[in-house]
Protein backbone atom coordinates (compact mmCIF):
# COMPACT_ATOMS: atom_id res chain seq x y z
CA UNK A 1 0.00 0.00 0.00
CA UNK A 2 0.92 3.60 -0.59
CA UNK A 3 1.85 5.37 2.35
CA UNK A 4 0.30 8.78 0.50
CA UNK A 5 -2.99 6.82 -0.49
CA UNK A 6 -5.95 7.55 2.43
CA UNK A 7 -9.13 5.18 1.99
CA UNK A 8 -11.98 7.82 3.36
CA UNK A 9 -15.20 5.94 4.63
CA UNK A 10 -18.23 6.82 3.64
CA UNK A 11 -19.31 8.01 7.29
CA UNK A 12 -15.83 10.53 7.08
CA UNK A 13 -16.80 11.93 3.59
CA UNK A 14 -20.40 12.67 5.02
CA UNK A 15 -18.55 14.11 8.55
CA UNK A 16 -16.56 16.57 6.64
CA UNK A 17 -18.97 17.47 4.03
CA UNK A 18 -21.52 18.33 7.02
CA UNK A 19 -19.39 19.65 9.52
CA UNK A 20 -16.73 21.10 6.97
CA UNK A 21 -18.87 22.76 5.04
CA UNK A 22 -17.76 21.30 1.79
CA UNK A 23 -20.14 20.91 -1.31
CA UNK A 24 -18.60 17.51 -2.90
CA UNK A 25 -16.77 14.20 -2.11
CA UNK A 26 -13.57 14.60 -3.87
CA UNK A 27 -13.07 18.00 -1.85
CA UNK A 28 -14.13 16.26 1.10
CA UNK A 29 -11.56 13.36 0.35
CA UNK A 30 -8.88 16.04 -0.65
CA UNK A 31 -9.75 17.58 2.57
CA UNK A 32 -9.14 14.11 4.66
CA UNK A 33 -5.40 14.28 2.28
CA UNK A 34 -4.44 17.29 3.57
CA UNK A 35 -4.72 16.70 7.13
CA UNK A 36 -3.32 13.52 6.73
CA UNK A 37 -0.48 15.22 5.36
CA UNK A 38 -0.04 18.41 7.27
CA UNK A 39 -1.84 18.05 10.58
CA UNK A 40 -0.44 17.76 14.15
CA UNK A 41 -0.34 14.41 16.31
CA UNK A 42 -0.13 14.18 20.13
CA UNK A 43 3.24 14.20 19.90
CA UNK A 44 3.72 17.83 18.04
CA UNK A 45 2.00 19.25 21.35
CA UNK A 46 2.29 19.85 24.97
CA UNK A 47 0.88 17.57 27.48
CA UNK A 48 -2.63 18.54 27.74
CA UNK A 49 -3.23 19.00 23.96
CA UNK A 50 -1.17 15.06 23.84
CA UNK A 51 -2.98 13.66 26.31
CA UNK A 52 -6.65 14.78 24.96
CA UNK A 53 -5.52 13.61 21.49
CA UNK A 54 -4.42 10.65 23.01
CA UNK A 55 -7.69 9.99 25.10
CA UNK A 56 -9.66 10.58 22.02
CA UNK A 57 -8.75 7.62 20.37
CA UNK A 58 -8.93 3.42 20.97
CA UNK A 59 -5.94 0.81 20.56
CA UNK A 60 -4.98 0.42 17.00
CA UNK A 61 -6.11 4.33 15.49
CA UNK A 62 -4.27 7.81 15.81
CA UNK A 63 -5.61 11.20 16.38
CA UNK A 64 -4.51 14.09 13.50
CA UNK A 65 -5.57 17.76 14.60
CA UNK A 66 -5.86 19.60 11.80
CA UNK A 67 -7.63 23.17 11.32
CA UNK A 68 -9.83 22.91 14.13
CA UNK A 69 -10.69 19.15 13.71
CA UNK A 70 -9.54 16.16 15.27
CA UNK A 71 -9.63 13.68 12.41
CA UNK A 72 -9.76 9.64 13.68
CA UNK A 73 -7.26 7.43 11.48
CA UNK A 74 -6.53 3.34 11.53
CA UNK A 75 -3.08 2.85 11.18
CA UNK A 76 -3.90 1.63 7.84
CA UNK A 77 -4.45 5.09 7.05
CA UNK A 78 -8.47 4.69 6.63
CA UNK A 79 -9.95 8.02 7.63
CA UNK A 80 -12.97 6.65 10.23
CA UNK A 81 -14.44 10.57 11.33
CA UNK A 82 -13.74 13.58 12.58
CA UNK A 83 -15.19 15.87 15.45
CA UNK A 84 -14.47 19.57 16.54
CA UNK A 85 -11.75 20.13 18.48
CA UNK A 86 -12.52 22.10 22.57
CA UNK A 87 -11.96 25.71 22.42
CA UNK A 88 -9.31 25.79 24.39
CA UNK A 89 -7.23 22.91 22.39
CA UNK A 90 -3.80 25.04 21.06
CA UNK A 91 -4.26 28.17 22.87
CA UNK A 92 -2.11 29.61 25.34
CA UNK A 93 -2.57 28.36 28.76
CA UNK A 94 -1.51 30.62 31.58
CA UNK A 95 -0.69 30.16 35.19
CA UNK A 96 -0.11 32.19 38.46
CA UNK A 97 2.30 29.87 40.25
CA UNK A 98 0.39 26.37 39.80
CA UNK A 99 -2.92 27.35 39.92
CA UNK A 100 -4.50 27.98 36.04
CA UNK A 101 -5.80 31.12 35.65
CA UNK A 102 -8.99 30.65 34.10
CA UNK A 103 -10.96 34.20 32.81
CA UNK A 104 -7.29 36.38 32.17
CA UNK A 105 -8.93 38.99 31.31
CA UNK A 106 -10.73 39.42 34.85
CA UNK A 107 -7.62 38.55 36.38
CA UNK A 108 -5.30 40.84 34.83
CA UNK A 109 -7.77 43.74 35.91
CA UNK A 110 -8.09 42.40 39.42
CA UNK A 111 -3.89 42.47 39.42
CA UNK A 112 -3.56 46.31 37.98
CA UNK A 113 -6.02 47.42 40.36
CA UNK A 114 -3.72 45.56 43.12
CA UNK A 115 -0.90 47.43 41.81
CA UNK A 116 -2.48 50.86 41.66
CA UNK A 117 -3.45 50.45 45.03
CA UNK A 118 0.29 49.53 46.64
CA UNK A 119 1.41 52.68 44.89
CA UNK A 120 -0.77 55.09 46.48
Amino acid sequence: MNSNVVQPTVHSINKVKERCGIKNKHSAVKNIELALQRGKRYYDFSSWESSYLKNSVHNDCFAVAYNNYCYIFSEEKVCITLFELPAWFGKKKRFDGKEKIKHCKRYLRSRTCLDERNLQ
